[in-house]
């Protein structure tokens, strides 16, 4: 990891960004030492205006969630909030005795801290197949001290960073059930809609006699049996889920209960989704290649429709794209950056398209 700040105020006062206006490049936050392992780093700004660091220390299947926080120009450690601790056992009978948690957020909203995210598992052999991925469950936890505490959908108590940090065996965290042999994506996408409720976009390969999970809470569980899928095994999850893939819209209700609702669209792709609301709580999800579909809170987020499709239009975008989330909330517009599709090392642009949304 590699730090540096500016000068203050260098964002606002419209000086010129050159170097001489940023500290030292350091490898430590400011003073404070995290270690050398440091993946998946992103900064939050909570809602009275401190700055927060949210990082992985270890590896992908073997690593714990950790947050920082910057305040009156020291920043301090947090601490570990999901940890590498646990055993899982998959369907086939394999442990694993260590992960790491992907979020797909860490979103604040009405003074609440939401997380989503999927467990991997270090041992390969809890997947059907060694093509496939480790990824498994959708878990759900928020924070009302900014991080500290930790509570499921239903209010239990569930963690403290530091002391008694989550982990796989955390009761009632699990808000969608899905072993890991689906090619579940990690980090793909979450919001909060105006209410406080989180919205998140899960995707993976649906399986034959895969149960899906329409709505449950933490005792019981809804299901109905889909049938005619693609596979019970993903053994190559970058084929099978560009062949059949799809994204689903995972999201939370005033009473703790969480609904799925699978977008009739195929991703066709590898990659991520992302999915924003606008000032109406409508959704709008924005599928691999600018494809961008949407659908309304007035039906309950179920009219799922194609609103723009960036392939017919000729954008010829790679993959995953970003969107400006904060733009959304003060404007109404949903800027995407894409970069267009290149062949070996070539180089190639990166774009930016808006769109308003009807909100």
């Amino acid at each position: 990891m590699f730090y540096t700040s500016s000068e203050a105020g260098l964002a606002t006062n419209g000086a010129s960004w050159v170097a001489s206006r940023f500290g030292a490049i350091t490898t430590t936050l400011g003073t404070l030492n995290i270690g050398t392992t440091i993946t998946y780093p992103q900064f939050v700004v909570t809602p009275d205006n401190l700055l927060q660091f949210v990082y992985r220390t270890g590896v992908s299947g073997n690593g714990a969630t950790q947050l920082a926080e910057y305040n009156d120009g020291v920043w301090t450690n947090v601490g570990s909030w999901a940890s590498a601790s646990g055993t899982y056992t998959s369907p086939n009978g394999v442990t694993s005795s260590a992960r790491n948690l992907y979020i797909h957020g860490f979103t604040y909203r009405l003074n609440r801290l939401h997380v989503t995210g999927t467990w991997r598992e270090q041992a390969g052999g809890v997947s059907c197949s060694s093509g496939g991925l480790t990824n498994h469950d959708t878990t759900y936890f928020y924070s009302d001290d900014k991080g500290r505490t930790w509570h499921n959908s239903a209010g239990t108590s569930v963690g403290t960073s530091v002391s008694s940090p989550m982990n796989v065996n955390t009761a009632g965290i699990i808000v969608d059930q899905l072993d890991a042999d689906h090619g579940l994506m990690n980090q793909e996408s979450q919001v909060v809609d105006s209410s406080g409720q989180i919205h998140a976009i899960i995707s993976y390969v649906p399986g034959m006699s895969c149960l899906y999970q329409i709505a449950h809470n933490l005792e019981s569980y809804v299901t109905s049996s889909l049938s005619g899928r693609f596979t019970q095994c993903v053994t190559n999850y970058e084929a099978d889920r560009i062949a059949h893939g799809f994204a689903f819209h995972l999201y939370r209700s005033s009473n703790g209960t969480f609904t799925k609702f699978e977008i009739p669209f195929p991703i066709n792709a590898v990659g991520r989704s992302q999915i924003v609301l606008d000032s109406e709580d409508n959704a709008y999800v924005v599928l691999p290649f600018v494809r961008i579909v949407t659908a309304s809170k007035s039906s309950g987020w179920t009219d799922w429709t194609l609103a723009f499709d960036g392939v017919a239009a000729g954008l010829n975008a790679f993959g995953e794209v970003t969107v400006d989330r904060a733009r959304v909330i003060s404007s109404g517009v949903l800027s995407v950056l894409y970069q267009v599709t290149s062949t070996g090392t070539t180089p190639s642009a990166v774009q930016l398209i808006d769109f308003g949304l009807n909100g």
